[in-house]
């Protein structure tokens, strides 16, 4: 009876041990990796990332720009800088986009994030250009996941820029004055190590509410259908 007992206890441990193996195999590969502020993807601080992002995004003609156009477009307006591909999406309502990636590349998204140029702040002041930069993205709420995996810590990770120089174009989406201006960033961000050859599926949603100035308030859900390749 005791050596009945032995082998059945041996048995249901090396299935446990089994089981937690495999448990531990899938979650480690179903866990998408992503960079967080103060890090330096590919020897470049995140915060200069995010500047980098915005010099990209600022030069996409209006008439090109997802939040810009009609939401029904689908097209991925893609950016690549380095290592790192750019991506953007509108701000309202829901939207779908198709992109092709390529391998080994980062992804860097938006989920919440402003810039400010000494224009818009009136004033040279970091402070003040920061405080301009970062006022839209208070009372939010958001999430994002990939490949159906929620993506944890992205509420800790608001980063801050430096001043760095940005070109505005005449034809910018957001209307600014066109000109060679200091400016600031700040906000939310995905930016996701690379992903595998092969399809993903990335999905942002953001809710801004806010009480005092209602002009900063949005809803949108965002699918990215990435091709990986």
């Amino acid at each position: 009876m005791n050596k009945n007992l032995y082998l059945v206890t041996f048995l249901l441990f090396m299935i446990l041990v089994a089981s937690v193996g495999t448990f531990l195999a899938y979650g480690a590969s179903s866990s998408p990796s992503i960079f967080l502020k103060g890090s330096t993807p590919y020897g470049v601080t995140y915060e200069d990332w995010m500047t980098k992002w915005w010099q990209w995004n600022i030069q996409i003609p209006k008439e090109q720009h997802p939040q810009a156009v009609d939401p029904n477009v689908i097209k991925c307006p893609v950016g690549e800088s380095g290592n790192v591909s750019f991506l953007t999406h509108i701000l309202q309502g829901k939207s779908q986009y198709g992109c092709t990636i390529p391998a080994g590349n980062a992804i860097m998204m938006p989920i919440l994030t402003g810039e400010c140029t000494s224009d818009e702040a009136e004033s040279s002041v970091p402070a003040d250009m920061m405080k301009c930069a970062t006022e839209g993205n208070k009372y939010s709420t958001f999430d994002a996941t990939v490949d159906g995996v929620r993506l944890s810590g992205l509420d800790q990770n608001d980063a801050r820029s430096g001043i760095f120089n940005m070109t505005v174009p005449m034809d910018n989406f957001l209307e600014l004055k066109p000109g060679q201006w200091n400016a600031v960033t700040g906000g939310y961000f995905v930016f996701l190590k690379p992903l595998p050859v092969g399809n993903h599926t990335v999905g942002i949603s953001a809710r801004v509410t806010n009480p005092i100035d209602p002009s900063y308030n949005l809803n949108y859900q965002t699918q990215y259908l990435l091709k990986v390749q």
